[in-house]
């Protein structure tokens, strides 16, 4: 697993210093990866304290800062206000993390100060602990008095909380939740932020008691997980980690066993490791597993095994063809031998490939095994962006505009159904130009109208595949997105219009988009793929890639091989 890794490439919040011009200023010689900032001690997640010789600009920064502490109703925040500000302030609802703080005095007299708090928008935390996007100038009007000789907040705060972007990454840690997919055979990541020096594990069980968050509603399954609450805290003592939960009406031992994974891995990802005593309603939450469980016992549910860098695929001289030391070998079957492949996918385990082709006024879609002949799946004016779910069989692609879904029956023969992008069309108006399946087959990420999107697949009440749970993947790129991918289930890579930051990494777990290093690529970018260790985009060169492990980062773009040309596509096997 690398759930470390993940954890530190999600707090993108670090690096981004230029958001409210919507663009990340990056240098060509560097390559800007979040690793070293999170590899510390735990600190000791203090907030300021009003002091009497804080001056009103101080004393507004400070209280900022302390509204990152939400305990007993941001207590530290309130000792900042009069008792009757404190009285009024509404703290409930969304934390908004903010950058670029200043302050402004407009009006100051012996005993009272007037200003206002500047700062651009950079997320905004939700009290389930989901951190999203978030862009735009915010002011704060306050109005300030003097109270037996030191200064406090006298006007009324907005609702809800505002802190710092620095203040948040020292106060909280980022945890992956884990929810089954609707086949209960796999497991979902759904990244929060709590408050603390080091996750709790009480704390961390019981937010993922209280289910997904909201995008993820439809798009999961329920079990044993369903109404299931804990009886008392978390006891890790040792190398034993002892949970007793209570409520769970489900007998069904798959069930109770999917339940036991998602406790595994959700403790196993926040650092609370050990042998795992799981109990309900008082006896062992699945029979036989009287003496604990290990990660070992569910490795099947590992939302993102490590099974090592997959084999670069590319679509050069239309054909598909594999990347092996830098020489362009084709792939078995008609697809390594045509002049006809314009885009493809290939399933992580290289079971089967598709490909977009191109004959004469209409582009096809096939699909079939690996190395062997195809089948037609789809047809239209322009198809694209073939791409696989967690099944190889079962893929999408958008043709003539349309998200599909395909999928084989027993006879392995393939249908077609448009998925339902009602809530794409409400929420996010326009063209829908590109589309990546993530590896869990429940998100998907879209470009919409050159702006890069975020949904889950559902099911509908009528029984059809539907986009659910639409949201911005990133509100700060401000150029036309062309191409996106994911690089694993919590990352994405997306190339975009410009010479500046052409190159953009978004992280599920929330907060701005961080510009990868630009040198030695010519713009423009037309196609991106990426696995967990390296990112491939094609440019007016050919493909050019760039490493991204958490080891030693690449600090420059460099050729997959000489001979490819501006219209060689990468393709990596996912799924």
């Amino acid at each position: 697993m690398k759930r470390i890794a993940r954890t530190v490439v999600a707090c993108l919040l670090v690096v981004a210093t230029a958001v409210s011009t919507g663009c990340v200023a990056v240098p060509d010689s560097s390559s800007p990866q979040p690793i070293e900032v999170f590899d510390r001690k735990d600190p000791l997640n203090a907030v300021p304290v009003p002091r009497r010789s804080d001056d009103p600009e101080t004393l507004a920064r400070n209280v900022l800062k302390a509204m990152a502490d939400p305990s007993s109703g941001h207590r530290a925040a309130r000792k900042f206000l009069t008792t009757a500000a404190s009285g009024r302030w509404d703290d409930q609802g969304d934390t908004t993390v903010v950058d670029n703080v200043g302050v402004v005095v407009d009006e100051r007299t012996e005993d009272a100060v007037r200003l206002r708090i500047t700062a651009d928008k950079v997320g905004t935390l939700t009290p389930t602990g989901q951190l999203l996007p978030a862009t735009g100038p915010m002011v704060v009007p306050l109005s300030l008095t003097r109270v037996r000789g030191a200064w406090r907040i006298a006007g009324d705060l907005p609702r809800g909380a505002i802190t710092d972007r620095a203040q948040f990454l020292t106060a909280y840690r980022q945890v992956d939740l884990y929810f089954p997919d609707r086949t209960m055979s796999r497991l979902v990541t759904d990244p929060r932020w709590m408050f603390g020096p080091s996750p709790v594990a009480t704390d961390v069980v019981g937010m993922l008691l209280r289910g997904p968050a909201s995008d993820l509603a439809g798009a999961v399954g329920t079990g044993a997980d369903k109404g299931a609450t804990l009886s008392g805290p978390v006891v890790v003592d040792g190398d034993t980690v002892t949970v007793d939960v209570e409520n769970v009406t489900d007998d069904d031992t798959r069930n109770r066993t999917v339940l036991a994974a998602q406790l595994i891995w959700t403790l196993n990802g926040a650092g609370i490791t050990g042998t795992y005593v799981l109990n309900a309603d008082g006896a062992p939450l699945v029979p036989g597993h009287d003496g604990g469980w290990r990660t070992a016992d569910v490795q099947s549910f590992d939302a993102d095994p490590d099974s090592g860098p997959p084999p670069l695929h590319l679509v050069y001289e239309g054909a598909l063809v594999r990347s092996t030391a830098g020489h362009a070998i084709p792939i078995p079957g008609p697809l390594g031998a045509t002049r006809e492949v314009r885009a493809a996918a290939v399933t992580v385990d290289m079971s089967r490939a598709a490909a977009v082709l191109a004959r004469r006024s209409r582009e096809v879609l096939v699909e079939g095994p690996y190395g062997a002949p195809p089948v037609e799946v789809a047809a239209g004016r322009e198809v694209t962006s073939p791409s696989y779910g967690a099944e190889p069989s079962e893929g999408y692609a958008i043709v003539d505009g349309r998200p599909i879904q395909w999928s084989l029956d027993a006879q392995g023969t393939a249908g077609t159904i448009d998925l339902d992008v009602t809530e794409v069309t409400q929420k996010a108006p326009g063209p829908i130009t590109a589309m990546s399946v993530s590896p869990d087959g429940v998100r998907v990420a879209l470009v919409v109208a050159g702006r890069p999107v975020l949904a889950v697949v559902s099911i509908n009440e009528r029984g059809i595949p539907s986009l659910t749970g639409v949201r911005p993947a990133a509100v700060d790129i401000d150029t036309d997105v062309d191409d996106i991918a994911w690089s694993g289930p919590s990352v994405l890579y997306a190339v975009r219009a410009g010479t500046e930051s052409p190159v953009m990494r978004i992280a599920l777990a929330g907060g701005p988009s961080v510009g990868l290093v630009a040198g030695n690529l010519k713009p423009p970018l037309s196609s991106v793929a990426a696995s967990e260790e390296t990112v491939y985009v094609g440019d007016t060169q050919g493909v050019q890639q760039l490493g991204i492990g958490a080891g030693r980062p690449d600090q420059y773009w460099t050729g997959v091989s000489p001979d490819m040309d501006s219209g060689t596509v990468p393709v990596v096997p996912a799924g």
